[in-house]
């Protein structure tokens, strides 16, 4: 204990503060004074028992003093691991100066200090000025970083500040690891060493476009560019997960879907309640957010940084710089901190500089920004190709750079462009050292996935990725979207299962499970999931949607209506609830409605993928009822906003997929022509994958040679291009042969095995079942087919028919003719060229007219 003196001496200062008690006071005074309880049975007794004395308490503050740094710091130390585990949120700095103690209280311009530098500390830190960390650092565990000079009032000279090494269990004097070391085997089967995050540790952000205002608008690629490059540099940090609005790059297609959805498709101007809600939709601990200003070269940055469970506001920053790339170092070190990382691991982990991990060339990287942008927003792949183009020319080592080009070249459906493909990837690969584990990670996949075709090299980069990331979901997400793609359910499920094993109030993988489910018609285990999520997210239009399409999948189509009706008025703009309550009308029998609610559902259209997906059901209605002139207008219609948001790839074989509808009003030559057409715009090798064109077309027009013609085409396709969600189309159109053929075992089991490979396109195959078993006379087996479907699907009018040709070829005039009158009610305004209207006319004639005795 310090004895009282009166006199001028040199004392270690211990200033303690409540962080946000002012605030807290005024929202809940019963848990300011329950602080001030804690903070007096911990503070006095502790600074008591490490020789020291409390000689003052100013309101939520608290002053002592001590002989000894050493003894203050330690004190200081205890009082904050005490503090942690009462949930008292303080804050503590101690200095150590000339100081006069009268005996009672202590004054001077080292307790001012101690007192002026107490703000600097994050809740639950510790700072000492230089003349403290002088004395301490030599000390066995005492662990500190300079946070740099600062200005105090009132006083001559800066004074420069240390922030202690403080882990998150509330401990300085005890090293936390926060990171475990794992053994993994590479994807040639070499065993390296890695450092794997332990799950307690790590922080997930969601980090948002920035704002951007200006006049000169060569720095509007700063709004994406910016925020950007901190994701990339976060990701060297294997505590922090980031989701950035970036489909190829970053992975985040979803983040990119919730912004598109809520009409701010380019992240910008978002509210500030929108961020929290998709922040919190991301399962992200935080969300940041900023602005972006221009002063004389000097690019300035305000940003803030958030709790997403409450909204609160944690920090904000300003800083400024002429160089885009410091700004980034500099800035993702802070928002680590920000976040609650400690110095200490941010100083043992890898931290490269943005320019070393991406580009040094500030041009390459502003033309990337562009070019990824530029595909991501207008889908302009001209523009997007030579932006990046010239950032790989400019820095052929720019990873990510290369890494765009490839995509772009690849799907482009430019033949130049192309060629640039395959050297693109390769560049990415050859300095795929440059880039942090999980971002060499992600485009290893799509080397081997895509590039290679090698399922099997692909999976085991990602399982690699899941060995040292093992609480990492990023991972897990991908292996089960790479099995679900290839139609590998009850491994996509699995693979969800390990999610929600690992993380239980991960929502998202209810709703993945829940589509998983649905696909394979295990209504009970898509249900369960689906129920799951609506808990979570009970005002969630989703959770709504998600049940009705289990039940619109089970037949039950008045409950199907009802949710998605309860959908619409959670989201009462969404063309989609709209589309899928026409949807139900439809399958009920009322027409008139369905096509009601998809006109006024085109009203209500955003963005051009709304408006594609209400014109293709109003294009599909049209079909169905036989309308075949409207539903090729609407078709049209379909195409044009297609290719404003769709792939140029994509967009041609999507119209070839299309043109067997010209078949149905006996147009084959047209469509053929249109056919070649389209074929003959797609470059090398994907006017290959067109052969799938001739498939459908060439059944619709019972062409065995067209068929075969695109057999042969997506066999030489697969050669060049191994893509394994493709591996069965070539036995698609074996089947359809053997179908023409009449040879109906070898098409019936091609098709049976089909049906487990197929999510979409069921119907259709059933179809050819029914045609199948009707065409060797089995018609009983024929009509179990179609009847058992036509109870989930009662309006399904090709299905119908089929149906009543196999009652007629088992002499059941009676079940023949009732659903010839069900279908002449659907087609009662159909086109009268529409050859399936004029084959179901022919059959009712047939059945019901009687012949003349002779």
């Amino acid at each position: 204990m310090i004895e009282s003196q009166n006199i001028r001496q040199i004392l270690a200062i211990m200033v303690t503060d409540i962080v946000d008690y002012t605030e807290t006071m005024n929202n809940n005074e019963d848990k300011a004074w329950e602080y001030l309880k804690k903070q007096r049975r911990i503070i006095p007794p502790t600074v008591s028992k490490m020789n020291g004395q409390t000689f003052k308490e100013m309101a939520d503050g608290t002053f002592s003093k001590f002989r000894s740094a050493i003894d203050a710091v330690q004190c200081a130390v205890k009082i904050q691991e005490e503090a942690v585990s009462e949930d008292l949120p303080i804050r503590i700095s101690v200095h150590l100066g000339d100081v006069m103690d009268d005996g009672i209280d202590v004054i001077g311009t080292g307790v001012n200090i101690a007192s002026r530098i107490n703000s600097l500390a994050n809740t639950g830190g510790i700072v000492v000025s230089d003349d403290v960390w002088r004395q301490v650092r030599g000390q066995s565990k005492m662990e500190g970083k300079s946070i740099g000079e600062q200005d105090i009032k009132g006083y001559h000279k800066n004074v420069e500040v240390y922030e202690l090494t403080y882990n998150p269990d509330g401990s300085i004097t005890q090293k936390v690891k926060v990171t475990e070391t794992v053994t993994i085997t590479d994807e040639d089967g070499k065993k390296v060493q890695a450092e794997a995050a332990k799950k307690e540790f790590i922080k997930k952000i969601a980090i948002f476009p920035f704002d951007y205002n200006g006049e000169d608008k060569t720095y509007d690629y700063l709004k994406y560019g910016f925020p950007f490059g901190c994701c990339v540099s976060l990701l060297q940090d294997p505590l922090v997960e980031i989701e950035f609005p970036n489909d190829n790059e970053l992975d985040g297609w979803i983040f990119n879907y919730k912004l598109t959805k809520a009409g701010y498709e380019k992240g910008e101007n978002v509210p500030l309640p929108l961020k929290k809600k998709i922040a919190k939709e991301l399962h992200c601990n935080y969300f940041v957010s900023g602005n972006i200003n221009v002063v004389e070269n000097k690019i300035q940055i305000i940003s803030k940084v958030y709790e997403t469970k409450n909204g609160k506001q944690i920090n904000e920053n300003k800083i400024e710089n002429t160089n885009l790339f410091q700004l980034i170092d500099n800035y993702s070190i802070q928002i680590r901190k920000d976040i609650g990382i400690s110095n200490a691991h941010i100083e043992q982990n890898e931290n490269l500089p943005i320019a070393d991990i991406t580009t040094e060339s500030l041009d390459a990287y502003k033309n990337y920004i562009n070019g990824i942008v530029t595909l991501l927003y207008q889908n302009d792949y001209n523009t997007s190709f030579k932006l990046l183009q010239s950032a790989t020319k400019d820095d052929p080592t720019f990873v990510l750079g290369n890494y765009s080009l490839f995509w772009c070249s690849l799907i482009s459906n430019n033949e130049e462009y192309q060629k640039e493909s395959d050297n693109a990837m390769t560049k990415a690969i050859n300095h795929i050292y440059k880039l942090p584990p999980r971002l060499s990670y992600a485009v290893k996949v799509i080397y081997y996935l895509i590039h290679k075709g090698d399922e099997d090299k692909a999976q085991k980069v990602v399982k690699m990725w899941i060995k040292q990331f093992p609480e990492s979901l990023a991972p897990l997400n991908r292996l089960a979207r790479l099995y679900q793609r290839n139609n590998r359910r009850s491994e996509a499920i699995n693979t969800y299962e390990k999610i929600k094993q690992k993380d239980p109030d991960y929502i998202n993988t209810y709703y993945a499970l829940q589509e998983c489910y649905l696909a394979q018609e295990d209504y009970e285990n898509a249900l369960k999931n689906a129920e799951i999520y609506m808990k979570h997210c009970p005002t969630d239009a989703a959770s709504y949607i998600a049940i009705g399409d289990i039940n619109y999948k089970k037949g039950d189509y008045e409950e199907a209506k009802d949710y998605y009706e309860q959908a619409l008025m959670l989201e009462s703009n969404s063309s989609d609830c709209m589309r899928k309550i026409a949807n139900t009308e439809y399958a009920v029998g009322n027409i008139t409605e369905a096509e009601e609610q998809l006109k006024d559902a085109l009203t209500f259209c955003k963005t051009n993928q709304d408006y594609y997906i209400i014109l293709d059901a109003q294009r599909t209605l049209f079909e169905n009822c036989g309308r075949i002139k409207e539903s090729i207008v609407c078709n049209e219609k379909v195409s044009k906003y297609l290719e404003k948001f769709q792939n140029p790839v994509d967009t041609v074989l999507t119209r070839t997929f299309k043109l067997r509808i010209y078949v149905c009003i006996d147009q084959t030559d047209l469509a053929i022509t249109k056919l070649q057409d389209e074929i003959s715009k797609l470059v090398s090798p994907w006017n290959l994958l067109a052969g799938i064109g001739e498939i459908v077309v060439g059944e619709e027009a019972w062409d065995k040679d067209l068929v075969n013609s695109g057999v042969s085409k997506i066999e030489d396709f697969l050669k060049v291009k191994t893509l394994p969600w493709l591996r069965n189309l070539p036995n698609f159109g074996i089947a359809i042969s053997n179908m023409i053929e009449e040879n109906y075992d070898n098409a019936i089991d091609l098709f049976t095995n089909l049906l487990d490979h197929f999510d979409s396109g069921r119907s259709d195959i059933k179809i050819y079942l029914i045609k199948c078993y009707s065409g060797k006379k089995d018609y009983e087996s024929a009509i179990k087919i179609g009847i058992d479907h036509l109870i989930k699907d009662p309006f399904n009018p090709l299905m119908i028919l089929e149906v009543a040709k196999a009652y007629q070829g088992n002499k059941d005039i009676d079940n023949a003719n009732r659903h010839l009158t069900k279908l002449l009610g659907i087609w009662e305004d159909a086109d009268e060229e529409y050859i399936y209207f004029q084959e179901a006319k022919k059959l009712w004639k047939e059945l019901n007219i009687k012949m003349e005795p002779a």
